[in-house]
């Protein structure tokens, strides 16, 4: 693999989580998705004898607020970050947490080249979210302007030979690391050495480290990726990583293609750590796609049940839900905790539905939705407007299947707005944006983004009125709004709307 690590106890590695960023205030940006990877990588760091400090910008300050163009950073600001790093650490890893945190990123990177120039730079990206992008697509604009090398792919393993080769500046035994990219001098090019490995033991990696993480900030700010109540606890929880599916919307199938899990064993045996070690009573499930395994995700739910864990927990993403076989499994995943359940229907189109490369079978999630309603598993459905190709009469289908979700009893939907996140195979698609980080999931520079965006409008609108057919449920969204007891991510969506306008005018007027 190339270096030793038999001196590590004596080096010293900062990971820094970049602010959240809002792009223009928009509702559907500036959520603050735990920072999973970055945790599993001080881990695995910390393992191999590193001495690990975390520097999250959001979980340390996030109330603070600087607005740059049009977009809003919430966390530390670069001045502070680089003071919090100490003297005599010569290595940062630095999280491409998502597409819209690259700009808080680069500008990290630049004031640390400017005041710290000693520093190596490693960036590392998040191959566990959908609005993530891939490192490799854009490395040659990142090295060597603002980093010295990045890392794809899953961090962990390679990251720990790789520290102390780019501390001791081992540019040959560098060069036997999978996955990776870095500017060569020689040859005046960024070099890619070849493809990074997957790891297929899950189990052997590390629990991760959110000890050196202030989990303070994120609990306070009462606004999150899955829905949370006040005063509780929460965090995200990885039991499986990759994607087997090839949608084409999607940077998965480029960055994380393959399906891996942990076991049911050790997934309980994490929830169980966390709940007794760190009070955590509430679960973010964040995989990509949980469910995959109907077996598995049963013995998860029988195992917490076995344990008599008092916790809830949530599938934040939105999962394949014709993967649930059976309402047997919806049962025990809800006798197990589970409150929350969220998946990804896209369109109401099948022919929308062969661009994407997606199959959705209509009859069993319908069955799966009424089953849900009926146990009580607050729900999502999750759909994409504006891809290429698409047109009216696919909106209207859309909007049927919307009208139909209702009346099944699901709780809330979610409308992105396409955008080509590189990596995708669709990424080429589309052109207009000044900085990746305007590829949010509502990208203004579309030239149709105001048909687009009255489209996705027009939908809530159509939602919200026919849920007024169901008053017990209008009713209990209330009562969750004024407690901030939240159920869905809709109900939260409102409370962070406030929120955010009110943290932006107090903290930028303060520093008027």
């Amino acid at each position: 693999m190339g270096c030793s690590n038999d001196t590590t106890s004596n080096l010293k590695v900062t990971v820094i989580v970049p602010s959240v960023v809002s792009h223009g205030l928009d509702v559907h940006t500036g959520i603050p998705f735990m920072p999973h990877m970055a945790a599993y990588l001080a881990s695995s760091l910390r393992e191999a004898k590193y001495q690990v400090r975390v520097i999250d910008c959001f979980g340390e300050e996030f109330s603070r607020v600087e607005k740059i163009g049009d977009f809003y950073f919430f966390g530390l600001n670069n001045k502070t970050i680089t003071e919090r790093i100490e003297k005599d650490c010569k290595l940062v890893f630095v999280y491409c947490r998502t597409i819209e945190d690259l700009v808080s990123t680069q500008l990290i990177c630049e004031y640390l080249r400017i005041n710290r120039p000693e520093i190596k730079i490693i960036l590392f990206e998040n191959i566990q979210t959908v609005n993530s992008f891939s490192l490799k697509e854009i490395a040659r604009d990142l090295i060597p302007s603002y980093a010295d090398i990045a890392i794809m792919g899953e961090p962990e393993l390679r990251a720990r030979h790789l520290a102390e080769c780019a501390i001791n500046a081992e540019r040959k035994k560098m060069q036997e690391i999978e996955g990776i990219a870095y500017f060569d001098d020689n040859k005046n090019e960024v070099v890619f050495t070849k493809k990074e490995p997957f790891n297929n033991n899950l189990d052997e990696i590390p629990f991760p480290a959110w000890d050196l993480f202030n989990l303070n900030g994120y609990w306070d700010a009462r606004f999150a990726h899955a829905p949370v109540k006040k005063f509780t606890k929460f965090l995200p929880l990885l039991t499986s990583r990759g994607c087997p599916y090839r949608c084409t919307f999607c940077v998965s199938p480029a960055i994380n293609p393959t399906w891996r899990t942990r076991t049911a064993e050790n997934v309980v045996d994490e929830i169980n750590f966390f709940r007794k070690n760190y009070g955590i009573t509430d679960f973010h499930v964040s995989d990509l796609d949980p469910t995959i395994s109907d077996v598995r995700i049963q013995s998860i739910s029988k195992l917490i049940v076995a344990n008599k864990l008092d916790i809830t927990w949530k599938i934040a993403q939105g999962t394949k839900i014709e993967t649930i076989k059976s309402r047997e499994t919806l049962s025990l995943m809800q006798s197990s905790g589970c409150t929350f359940f969220s998946f990804s229907p896209e369109t109401g189109s099948q022919r929308l539905l062969k661009i994407m490369n997606k199959r959705f079978d209509k009859k069993h999630a319908n069955d799966l939705l009424k089953h849900m309603n009926k146990i009580g598993i607050r729900t999502q459905a999750c759909f994409i407007a504006g891809v290429p190709g698409e047109n009216w009469l696919d909106r209207l289908k859309t909007l049927a299947y919307v009208t139909k979700l209702v009346y099944l009893g699901v709780d809330e939907i979610a409308m992105t707005i396409f955008t080509p996140i590189p990596g995708a195979e669709l990424s080429e698609s589309l052109n207009g944006f000044v900085h990746y980080s305007e590829l949010s999931h509502s990208p203004r520079w579309r030239r149709d983004y105001f048909m687009i965006n009255f489209f996705r409008n027009f939908t809530y609108i159509l939602f919200f009125s026919l849920k007024l057919t169901k008053p017990r449920k209008v009713i209990r969204e209330i009562r969750s709004i004024k407690a901030q007891n939240f159920e869905t991510k809709m109900e939260m969506s409102l409370y962070k709307f406030i929120r955010i306008r009110s943290l932006a005018k107090k903290s930028l007027e303060s520093r008027s």
